[in-house]
């Protein structure tokens, strides 16, 4: 029987993996963060097991895995750890993103503030540039590629990731506001933006595909189809039995700008290919629309207590629920 350790299995993209992995016969070791306890859902399917004094001493005191998933690698040093005990594992997989890529220009998603928002090809493919490594948060997952890339390892590019679990969860942005009742939506530009959403259930099957299969190296992972903004709004709502105009933000103040401004807006379009990961034979993963219904309805759940457990919405710098400036931009 193949053996697995799960770092993170607390988290969105670990829920995922490891009953998926338990379901095709794999013996799965799971380890939580910050000494979380194993979730409920997961206790049927993995062993919980401490994360001791670094991911390298995991490993090891779990005598070797055949593959090992780290969702939280950031950068060299945490890339350097686990390779500390690379003859004790079979196969890495870890999870970076796609705001490592830059455009012909050299603007990424961390300089935009600066230099403006990157003009990306209709599709991003893996061969896309990079920004140099470092020690940013784009720069230090190029850092951590790097070296992770000098063993047998699965790197995910993933896109806006979404998931049972997760604590920045940017559907919430719609989800609070059929909660709250809101019939008027206002979106920038009318919606039409997009940022390709990555689902944890889609990458958790590439992440077993690669470990059936041994397929190593870089892999773009994102949802079957990149929506806008407004497509996900109505994927969100219908979910929710949710009826809402979503309503043009555009020709507002500037002083203004903060109203009908998602998690997902960004000015030009990010597109992630996954062509090469479906070339291997990778399914694609599940749709947006299938996957709502469940995670909206997680999220529903965490209405009463969503500042502490969604605690990014705390440092976006602005009220993303400021119903008074949306009624009021909008007010006959």
């Amino acid at each position: 029987m193949s053996k697995a350790l799960v770092f993170g299995a607390s988290g969105q993209m670990a829920r995922a993996l490891v009953p998926l992995l338990a379901e095709r016969g794999w013996q799965v070791d799971a380890v939580t963060r910050a000494g979380r306890d194993l979730p409920d859902a997961l206790a049927p399917f993995a062993r919980a097991v401490p994360m001791a004094a670094s991911r390298a001493a995991t490993i090891q005191a779990g005598g070797g895995y055949d593959a090992v998933f780290d969702p939280m690698a950031m950068d060299a040093s945490e890339a350097a750890d686990l390779l500390q005990a690379a003859s004790d594992v079979g196969q890495f997989c870890v999870i970076s993103t796609a705001s490592v890529y830059a455009d012909a220009q050299g603007r990424s998603f961390e300089s935009s503030g600066e230099t403006g928002f990157p003009r990306f090809p209709r599709l991003i493919t893996e061969a896309q540039m990079t920004v140099a490594a470092g020690d940013g948060y784009s720069s230090g997952k190029v850092a951590m590629e790097l070296a992770m890339l000098q063993s047998k390892t699965t790197i995910l590019r993933a896109g806006a990731i979404y998931g049972i679990g997760a604590r920045h969860p940017r559907e919430w942005w719609f989800v609070k506001r059929a909660l709250d009742g809101r019939a008027r939506v206002p979106l920038v530009d009318q919606g039409r933006n997009v940022f390709h959403t990555s689902s944890a259930a889609g990458i958790a099957s590439l992440a077993a595909f690669c470990f059936q299969g041994g397929h190593c190296g870089l892999f773009n992972v994102a949802d079957p189809q990149p929506l806008t903004v407004a497509q996900i709004g109505h994927a969100v709502f219908e979910a929710m039995g949710h009826q809402a105009d979503l309503i043009s933000a555009d020709d507002l103040p500037e002083a203004e700008w903060q109203v009908g401004y998602t998690p997902f807006s960004c000015e030009n379009p990010v597109r992630l290919s996954t062509a090469r990961a479906r070339g291997l034979g990778w399914d694609g993963g599940p749709s947006y629309e299938s996957l709502m219904p469940d995670y909206t309805a997680w999220l529903a759940s965490r209405s009463a207590t969503w500042e502490i457990d969604f605690p990014a919405f705390a440092a976006y710098g602005y009220d993303a629920f400021d119903y008074a400036a949306e009624d009021a931009a909008f007010l006959p």
